[in-house]
């Protein structure tokens, strides 16, 4: 940064040339004051650099009214603005607001002492850069005077800057934003009219007929926002768009400049915090932006993912149809069955055995007659079985009685108890 510049000047709008080097000067005020150079000359008053003999020779503004009016209306209007000046600015406890340290009147002349800060304005600076500033540095600096202004209009009762302008923001060697010169500042009443005090430009429509309010404050930074963006002063009473004299402005933040610079008051952001949180956006938007392109990606495939699985439950795949079709078997008819084979199953291994038992006998009549139930025997035999009966003794020739058992070894082992219709049924009826 540069050296001590004017932390408050008397200025008469930011289309006047760059101040002269400071000169030096000396003499004391107050005994405690002593003035070593000039800073500035402004169309209320001129601007010294000082030093605070009672507080280490610490370094402070001193502001001396004009007293060459050629009106005394002139005069006293001038006055009255810098009283009203330590009068606003003396309760005010903000970091980015110079303070007021003194007030006093020596040999007729008013003097205002006030906090020095090291830096240029915004207006300085722009001339001596050339070209506009990058879009996130005003940014940043918007958002600082934003929560300045919302500190102002929550103050009881609300202060309105009223001279919000790029001559008036000065920067300090730490980058923060301090507002100086508030000569035309008052607390703001609705029932009271204000002065009718403008800078083309900068001053919303209905400054002019005396009617600020906090929203004027909001148009003032929408319009100082056009000239860090253009490097081109606002036109007075017009919208403005920084898109427009400079392509690299985003369409977000020349957004934001139209709606501050609204002609009604009613279509402008309605208090600073809203114009503050669109200012804020930008930046944050900017930083993640990969990661959100990332995330609709992934989200985009689970999303098909969904459909497609959604669509798969809906019509089934063609095995899946298959067995949707077979009918449903409870769990305790399928137990029964089973029992009912394993039984089958054991009789018939039983009957087996008892026939390769009775071939290896020489006399039938010494047939068991538990083997009588699984054999399909002849009429008389098995009428006399089922009466619990002894068989009836008949000779049987050797060849013959071979045949006759092989008869009886396949019937046996095809169905040892005649349960062949038991399973023609079962097959009609199906597994129920």
């Amino acid at each position: 940064m540069a050296g001590p510049q004017n932390s408050g000047s008397f200025d008469d709008g930011p289309n006047r040339s760059s101040q002269p080097a400071p000169r030096e000067v000396h003499f004391v005020l107050q005994k405690r004051y002593e003035v070593v150079s000039h800073l500035g000359q402004g169309g209320m008053g001129t601007v010294y650099m000082a030093r605070d003999l009672r507080l280490a020779n610490r370094h402070c503004v001193v502001k001396k009214l004009r007293d060459d009016f050629f009106r005394e209306e002139d005069k006293q209007k001038a006055l009255e603005f810098f009283k009203r000046e330590a009068d606003v600015l003396s309760p005010l406890k903000h970091p980015n607001i110079v303070s007021i340290l003194d007030s006093f009147q020596e040999d007729e002349n008013y003097y205002l002492v006030m906090e020095y800060v090291e830096g240029e304005n915004l207006h300085q600076m722009l001339n001596k850069r050339g070209e506009p500033f990058p879009e996130e540095q005003v940014l940043q600096w918007a958002v600082q005077i934003a929560d300045v202004l919302h500190f102002l209009h929550s103050n009881d009762p609300k202060v309105i800057y009223r001279d919000l302008k790029p001559s008036n923001v000065m920067i300090d060697t730490k980058d923060r934003v301090k507002l100086v010169d508030f000569g035309i500042a008052r607390p703001y009443a609705e029932d009271s009219d204000n002065t009718h005090v403008v800078s083309a430009g900068y001053s919303p429509p209905e400054q002019y007929w005396g009617a600020a309010d906090p929203r004027s404050d909001i148009y003032a930074l929408g319009a100082t926002m056009h000239f860090l963006l253009t490097g081109q002063e606002p036109l007075a009473l017009q919208v403005s768009s920084p898109k427009r004299i400079n392509p690299k402005i985003s369409d977000h933040t020349d957004e934001i400049v139209q709606r501050a610079t609204a002609q009604d008051v009613w279509l402008r952001y309605q208090n600073a915090p809203e114009m503050q949180q669109e200012l804020e956006y930008v930046p944050k938007q900017k930083q993640p932006l990969k990661l959100v392109q990332a995330a609709v990606v992934v989200v985009g495939c689970l999303m098909v993912l969904g459909l497609g699985n959604f669509l798969i439950s809906k019509m089934g795949s063609p095995k899946d149809s298959s067995i949707v079709k077979q009918p449903q078997i409870g769990d305790k008819t399928l137990k029964q069955k089973d029992d009912q084979i394993k039984r089958l199953t054991d009789e018939k291994n039983r009957a087996l055995e008892k026939i390769r038992a009775y071939q290896t006998q020489d006399d039938t009549a010494s047939q068991p007659p538990s083997l009588v139930p699984s054999l399909v025997l002849p009429t008389e035999q098995s009428q006399a079985i089922a009466q619990r009966q002894p068989p009836i003794p008949v000779p049987v020739p050797e060849k013959s009685k071979a045949v006759a058992f092989k008869e009886m070894d396949e019937a046996s082992l095809t169905d040892p108890e005649g349960l062949a219709p038991l399973e023609e049924d079962s097959g009609k009826r199906g597994l129920n």
